[in-house]
């Protein structure tokens, strides 16, 4: 064979890898915009849990409160991850709902609740009580 008969086969399969290649990068896009649609449901969802237990007055809600505050704001109310211990284990699953929504979120926590710039205000007043 010439290396002129070669070259139509060699083409071939450089379109056919192109295309494969493709259609894997367009698979993978896809996977990753559902897998950050399913998080952004479920910490939706879970934001709403915590907010809600939150407003409570028991252990549990103190620390609801202290996740949402370290979402809201981590600089001044960082996170120790022992207070998720702390928590009922569907609470301890809302909260790292609302932790790896957050990390994908266009839009800051007090954005998803009404009035939630003065709830998270509130929540920080209760904590600084607290200590």
């Amino acid at each position: 064979m010439t290396p002129e008969t070669n070259m139509p086969r060699l083409t071939q399969r450089l379109r056919e890898r192109n295309r494969e290649a493709l259609a894997a990068k367009v698979a993978a896009e896809n996977k990753a915009n559902m897998q950050r649609t399913q998080v952004s449901v479920e910490g939706l969802l879970a934001l709403n849990q915590l907010v809600e237990i939150a407003q409570g007055d028991s252990h549990q809600p103190q620390q609801c409160r202290r996740v949402l505050l370290a979402v809201y704001n981590s600089y001044a109310w960082p996170l120790n991850l022992t207070c998720l211990r702390a928590l009922d284990h569907d609470l301890q699953q809302a909260a790292l709902a609302v932790i790896r929504w957050s990390a994908v979120s266009d839009r800051e926590l007090h954005e998803y609740i009404p009035h939630g710039h003065q709830l998270m205000q509130r929540f920080a007043a209760i904590e600084k009580e607290e200590q």
